[in-house]
C-alpha cells in the first residue's frame, strides 16, 4: 500500500440482536472478558490507515456507548463519533456517511470506507489491511468466502424450487471498503429507491459499479445466535493459545 491514503471506519451497531435472547445489546455482551464491540473494533484501533470511527448507534444506547469509546479513543489517540441508527442498516451507514463527509480531519486526498458489522469481533489486522490494500486498487471490495453447504431454494410453502450450483456462491463478510467519494456518491443515488439495502456492496452494485470479492475467513464470524458465541470464544482460546506457545 505506497499510495499515501487514509481510512475511516463505519461501525453499524444499532441492531436488535433479537436472536441472541440477551438482556442487553449483544455487542455489548462479554467474550472472554471483553465485549464483542471492543473486539469488533480492535482492528481498526491499532491500524495506522484508520484515522476516524464512526458508530452509528441507538440514541437510547448512546450514553451507555459513550463510556467504551471514550475510554478506547484515549487509550488509542483515536476519534471515534457516535451518530443516530437508522431503522435499517443502510441508514445507519448513511448517517455516519454523512459524518464522514463533513470532518474535518481529512489530510490526504486518497480516502476510502470500510464499513465492519459490529457483531464480527474476530476480524484479523492482516485481513483488515488485505482489504484496504484490495479497495485501494478496486475502488470496491467485499469479503466473501465459498460456500460449504448445498443452497435450496424454497417457495413460502417450503418446498424445494430449485438448487442454486454453489460453486459461483459466496457468503458475505465485512468490512467492505470503498473509495469514500464512490459510497457518498452511491448512497445520494439510492435515496427514495424503496430498497433495503442489507450490505453496501449492494448499494454499490444498484449504482451499476464493479464489486471485487477478496477471500475473507471462516473465523471472521457474525455473532448471532448463542451457538456463534461460544465458537467465537473457542476460535479466540486457540488464538490465544498459538501467540503463548509462538514465545
Amino acid at each position: 500500500m505506497e499510495e499515501p491514503f487514509e481510512a475511516g471506519a463505519i461501525i453499524p451497531a444499532a441492531g436488535s440482536g433479537r436472536r441472541m435472547n440477551a438482556p442487553t445489546n449483544k455487542i455489548l455482551l462479554p467474550l472472554l472478558g471483553v465485549s464483542i464491540l471492543e473486539r469488533a473494533l480492535d482492528a481498526f484501533l491499532n491500524s495506522e490507515f484508520v484515522k476516524i470511527l464512526v458508530l452509528a448507534v441507538k440514541p437510547s444506547e448512546k450514553r451507555i456507548f459513550e463510556a467504551q469509546t471514550n475510554r478506547l479513543a484515549a487509550a488509542f489517540n483515536k476519534e471515534i463519533a457516535l451518530v443516530n441508527g437508522g431503522a435499517e442498516r443502510w441508514e445507519s451507514v448513511a448517517n455516519a456517511l454523512e459524518y464522514l463527509r463533513r470532518w474535518t480531519g481529512w489530510k490526504r486526498r486518497k480516502r476510502l470506507v470500510a464499513v465492519h458489522d459490529a457483531a464480527r469481533p474476530l476480524l484479523t489486522r492482516e485481513l483488515l489491511n488485505q482489504s484496504l490494500a484490495a479497495g485501494l486498487e478496486y475502488g470496491a471490495v467485499g469479503l466473501g468466502v465459498p460456500l460449504k453447504d448445498t443452497i435450496k431454494r424454497v417457495d413460502d410453502d417450503g418446498m424445494v424450487v430449485d438448487t442454486p450450483d454453489r460453486s459461483s456462491l459466496r457468503a458475505i463478510q465485512t468490512p467492505q471498503v470503498f473509495e469514500l467519494d464512490l459510497l457518498l456518491d452511491c448512497y445520494q443515488r439510492v435515496k427514495g429507491s424503496g430498497i433495503n439495502f442489507t450490505d453496501d456492496c449492494g448499494v454499490v452494485e444498484y449504482c451499476g459499479r464493479p464489486v471485487k470479492l477478496i477471500l475473507g475467513s471462516y473465523e471472521n464470524l457474525k455473532i448471532t445466535t448463542p451457538e456463534d458465541l461460544a465458537l467465537a470464544e473457542a476460535i479466540l482460546r486457540r488464538r490465544e493459545n498459538a501467540d503463548r506457545s509462538r514465545l
